[in-house]
């Protein structure tokens, strides 16, 4: 459709890069602000030129059909969020 916001799938950032250095702390304080300390979560966040932009913080595993489980597995040694909660 054009459209440059189109899902497309996942990929892992790595935790050094300079978008991680942005994003992780920006998850955290919104993850803070709303209370939420344990369990899994999903967040959404559109990175502007101004910086990061909330679209979604829940606390509920990332939807989908699950196909995000094998990455999600081979990058903590073993287990995703659904195994956990």
């Amino acid at each position: 459709n054009g459209s440059q916001f189109v899902y497309f799938g996942l990929l892992p950032v790595d935790p050094s890069s300079e978008e991680a250095k942005v994003l992780i702390p920006y998850n955290f304080g919104v993850l803070d602000a709303l209370g939420m300390a344990h369990g899994p979560s999903h967040g959404e966040v559109i990175i502007t030129k101004d910086g990061p932009c909330l679209v979604e913080m829940n606390c509920r595993a990332h939807g989908a059909d699950g196909n995000w489980v094998p990455l999600a597995r081979s990058l903590t040694g073993g287990y995703s969020q659904v195994d956990v909660a």
